[in-house]
């Protein structure tokens, strides 16, 4: 009799399980915190705007990817981001970057940043040593309301480019997105 009473739970809770595969671009909308569908609409959106600049229009730039600051109370990682924009602006042939983690050993041996924010004259140096025509970098930003029954999360992704030689930002844009969750009457 236990035998068969612990088999049948064991096959309940077995039978809980399931593993079902969705497309990857399928959107998430389980809850107002930042999602996969989130990093690449903001993704997208930053590539297109890049895109639409004219900067690369002649083919053969280099961008050397610096770090996204993450100013959210969630972890993001910004990293995925900047990730997904490379591939993306890869893609179009008209860009190359310079290895990152390359560019990130040599900003730490240079002491260049502490936050993600280099020096201009040594900006310049290693846009010489790795050919480096911009730099991209930027901010993820969000902002939180939060009721007993609702919760409204708004985010800001801003990113430049900025040209090694001047150190001018010869590009910059910005794209948001809100979110809001609502619990429902038997999640209170």
């Amino acid at each position: 009799m236990k035998k068969i009473c612990l088999f049948a739970i064991f096959a309940f809770f077995n039978s809980c399980a399931t593993t079902t595969y969705i497309t990857p671009d399928s959107v998430t909308k389980y809850d107002s915190k930042f999602s996969d569908t989130d990093l690449r609409f903001m993704a997208d959106r930053m590539t297109q705007s890049i895109l639409e600049s004219g900067l690369l229009d002649s083919g053969g730039k280099v961008i050397g990817l610096l770090h996204i600051k993450n100013r959210t109370s969630e972890h993001i990682n910004t990293d995925a981001i900047a990730d997904k924009i490379m591939i993306q602006l890869m893609k179009t042939g008209k860009v190359k970057f310079a290895n990152r983690q390359n560019l990130k050993d040599l900003i730490e041996e240079q002491r260049l940043s502490a936050m993600g924010v280099v020096d201009e004259a040594k900006a310049k140096e290693i846009g010489k040593i790795y050919g480096i025509d911009y730099f991209l970098s930027g901010t993820i930003e969000s902002i939180e309301k939060k009721s007993r029954i609702s919760q409204l999360t708004y985010y800001r992704l801003s990113l430049n480019l900025t040209d090694s030689e001047t150190s001018e930002i010869v590009w910059a844009d910005e794209t948001e997105l809100k979110k809001k969750a609502t619990k429902h009457f038997m999640d209170w």
